[in-house]
């Protein structure tokens, strides 16, 4: 993982990391934290590397199991991440008459995370919802939900709180082996930490032995880690710009139009029995330049909405990649790196699951979804997209029908109306017979393109469906 050359024979004046007593205490409000040790060169205004033990590991490993909206959601819808925060608008913004039910709307909003038992056992919290509490109905017993609003299919009320506790690990250990000291780049590599180690990435930094190094302890609660986060969706330093507090600014210049060779071959000759091909009629100007909008079906916006349900480490692992501009490849490829994380917790981190009925329509992304469950006495896990009384087989989030939306270049959902549509064209001052109007036909290949340009640009219609 590390690659470069170590002295052997290199005699440093700089002392190997000191130990720490503990790494997780609490702050000054008494809210828990971590601690990492970092090692600073404060005349280039860098952190070179960082030490810690399991617990700051844990919760940097954690991040993998987030779904994308639960991401954009705790950095209060400023995540930054290509069109994300407009797709979790246009959910919030659209009316509930367009979702199979009520619930569907909380699931893209608030999607629960299937690694929840792990997570409840982090040092700092990075799930905001109470995973624990499940609802049931008091007059049919053994029919519950994980996500409120749910009608029961008998009665059509779900009226009491049910709770599950997961039984606590014998051992010490989350995803990170325990007992371990660990050394992480400004990039988010992350390896068991030695000499050896050290003296190979000081050599890769050109440092000299007599180099004036600082070393840090910080403390980082809840939303220090998140702002960290914020910083790996973009940036090559998160480490450094956490620090230094650097302002956070996406790479506008990214390249969507590269997918990953890997991902086409792998998909190649699977079948995939529940895409459709989406069709759709894009407004652009004549000469190729600029996408005003689309006008899609409920299948387009089934297929992106999801998107908010599936974990980040499934997008990596989809894809082979995250944002070039990122650091949170490398975080990942660090999962399999020797004595690093206990191997019952790889795939949970490298190919997370969506809990059960968050799928969508199209597995597009082929993320497994887990099977339906028990909670205590409670055999039978409702369908929250199910209607009441309905057949409990349902994966849409959108109802099917004739309503038409609007997607504009980035992504942002609404109804279509006459009004929406005048207001995109005096936005982008382009003359009515400088604009043309297409149909297309989307297959599986540009569907999984768009997805990928949701996460890079601002721009994902036009990245993907305008010439090059």
């Amino acid at each position: 993982m590390f690659k470069g050359s170590h002295q052997q024979h290199l005699k440093s004046s700089f002392s190997p990391p000191v130990e720490h007593t503990t790494s997780a205490t609490m702050s000054s409000d008494g809210e828990s934290t971590v601690a990492v040790k970092l090692f600073i060169a404060k005349d280039k205004k860098m952190v070179l590397f960082a030490e810690s033990d399991q617990d700051f590991v844990d919760v940097l490993f954690s991040f993998l199991t987030l779904p994308l909206g639960t991401i954009v959601r705790r950095l209060g819808k400023q995540s930054q991440v290509g069109c994300l925060d407009e797709l979790y608008k246009s959910v919030e913004n659209l009316g509930e008459d367009h979702f199979q039910t009520k619930a569907c709307k909380t699931m893209l909003l608030s999607p629960r995370n299937a690694a929840a038992a792990h997570l409840d056992r982090l040092k700092v919290e990075v799930h905001d919802i109470d995973q624990t509490r499940f609802y049931a109905c008091k007059r049919h017993m053994g029919y519950f939900s994980s996500v409120p609003d749910v009608g029961c299919p008998f009665c059509g009320t779900m009226d009491i709180t049910i709770r599950e506790y997961s039984e606590k690990d014998t051992l010490d250990e989350i995803f990170a082996k325990s007992r371990t000291k660990f050394i992480i780049t400004d990039d988010l590599q992350v390896a068991p930490s030695s000499t050896a180690l050290m003296f190979s990435l000081m050599d890769k930094l050109g440092l000299q032995e007599q180099a004036n190094i600082e070393e840090v302890v910080l403390q980082l609660n809840s939303s220090k880690m998140f702002s960290l986060l914020a910083r790996a969706l973009l940036s090559k330093q998160p480490l450094t710009g956490l620090y230094f507090d650097v302002t956070i600014t996406p790479d506008a210049a990214t390249n969507v139009f590269q997918l990953p060779q890997n991902l086409l071959a792998e998909q190649k000759d699977e079948t995939e029995p529940t895409f459709k091909s989406i069709k759709m009629r894009l407004i652009q100007s004549k000469d190729d330049t600029s996408v005003l909008y689309a006008e899609v079906g409920h299948d387009f916006v089934d297929i992106f909405f999801c998107l908010l349900c599936i974990p980040l480490g499934s997008i990596i692992n989809a894809y082979g990649e995250w944002s070039p501009n990122g650091s949170l490849y490398n975080l990942y490829k660090s999962v399999n790196e020797e004595g690093c994380v206990k191997q019952e917790c790889r795939s949970l981190l490298l190919s997370p699951k969506l809990p059960p009925f968050f799928g969508c329509s199209s597995n597009v992304l082929q993320v497994e979804e887990e099977l339906p469950r028990s909670v205590a006495s409670y055999r039978h896990e409702v369908n929250p997209k199910e209607p009441v009384r309905g057949g409990g087989t349902r994966r849409a989030y959108i109802k099917e029908g004739s309503t038409t939306f609007m997607v504009t270049d980035d992504l942002h959902i609404s109804n279509f109306s006459l009004a929406n549509s005048l207001k995109a064209i005096r936005a982008a001052k382009i003359p009515k017979e400088k604009l043309v109007e297409k149909e297309l036909t989307l297959d599986k290949t540009q569907v999984l393109k768009l997805l990928k340009a949701a996460m890079l640009t601002r721009g994902a219609l036009s990245s993907v469906l305008l010439p090059k």
